[in-house]
């Protein structure tokens, strides 16, 4: 039998909060490889993830893991085709917002991205992965609105932060001319339209209280774990081939491979907590919780330089969106109660 735990509201509103916790801070990782090539981080990232869910797949679940994943596949084969195709095709979003973050920065990056992700992934989880009885879509409307008051704050911050600053004679950590961002623009857009695979396969391919017909947490995230380790060996497995850099990933010291390592924990720990807390609440409630990983990312940001030197206006609008991340964030909670 598939591992399921019984799950209080209250612990289950937690652990979707607690994931979003490690999912804004391991990109923090980025700030630590130096001139390590991305490509190989990511491979790195995606191997352990890989590692570390089927092993506790067969830890938690035994022989039951590719059970269910064979039954669910004899009566509705697209619950377990569409995972795994989410798996390939969010890594490949999330890759580009990567890039994105080395060039512009944490702070500037997330606000962009999650001004297409707010709608696009509420919707679909909402639409596809079905709204639990009483669901209140006017306290949801709410949230959202304080969601995209948060990315708008967000933005005005990173605006005064990238200006010429000249305040106490320091300089922004993060240094780029407005063609880079215009540049990134456009790859945050393309990646934030692709990112929502990863809301469509939790809503579609996993079985919860609203959608009983999808796989087992840990099944489900075997197969999406398997897609996104394709993904990651197909797009930047074939970057480092193409720029002749496998020797220096693989002969790289492990004081560069741990940060792909942690980040590889921390994504998929973050992920099967998730996972587990949408089985009990549905995505509808789960989803728009998590949209607050933006909170994190942005406090990062701020903990590691990146408004250094930023004029009080930066500071302000910063903390002005964290405040609006916060309320809504709350009233997301509220959702499931």
């Amino acid at each position: 039998m598939n591992f399921n735990p019984e799950l209080t509201t209250g612990a289950s509103v937690f652990m979707a909060i607690f994931a979003t916790f490690l999912w804004g801070s391991w990109f923090v990782s980025l700030k630590f490889i130096k001139d390590f090539p991305l490509d190989g981080f990511y491979v790195v990232l995606f191997i352990t993830s890989f590692i570390f869910v089927w092993s506790v797949g067969f830890i938690v679940d035994g022989a039951a893991l590719l059970e269910n994943i064979r039954e669910v596949f004899e009566t509705d084969p697209s619950r377990v085709l569409v995972s795994l195709a989410c798996g390939v095709a969010y890594v490949f979003g999330m890759r580009i917002s990567l890039y994105v973050m080395q060039i512009i920065g944490l702070s500037l990056t997330q606000p962009i991205s999650s001004s297409v992700t707010i709608v696009i992934g509420i919707s679909v989880s909402t639409i596809i992965g079905g709204m639990p009885e009483n669901y209140n879509i006017t306290r949801l409307a709410t949230a959202v609105v304080f969601f995209i008051g948060a990315v708008f704050l967000a933005m005005m911050a990173a605006r005064y932060r990238v200006n010429p600053q000249e305040t106490s004679g320091r300089i922004a950590v993060v240094s780029f001319t407005m063609s880079d961002m215009w540049k990134a623009i456009g790859w945050i857009m393309l990646a934030a339209l692709i990112s929502p695979a990863y809301s469509f396969g939790l809503s579609y391919g996993l079985k919860s209280i609203t959608q009983p017909n999808g796989l087992a947490v840990l099944p489900y995230m075997a197969m999406l774990v398997t897609g996104a380790f394709f993904g990651s060996m197909i797009l930047s497995g074939g970057i480092l081939t193409y720029k002749k850099q496998w020797r220096t990933v693989i002969t790289a010291p492990f004081s560069i491979h741990r940060w792909g390592i942690i980040s590889g924990l921390a994504h998929y720990g973050g992920n099967i907590i998730h996972t587990y807390s949408t089985a009990f609440l549905s995505s509808a409630v789960t989803w728009p919780l998590a949209i607050t990983m933006g909170l994190w990312t942005q406090m990062w940001g701020l903990v590691f330089g990146e408004f250094k030197g930023s004029p009080r206006k930066a500071y302000a609008f910063l903390f002005s969106a964290i405040i609006l991340y916060i309320i809504g964030g709350t009233i997301s909670a509220s959702l499931a109660f």
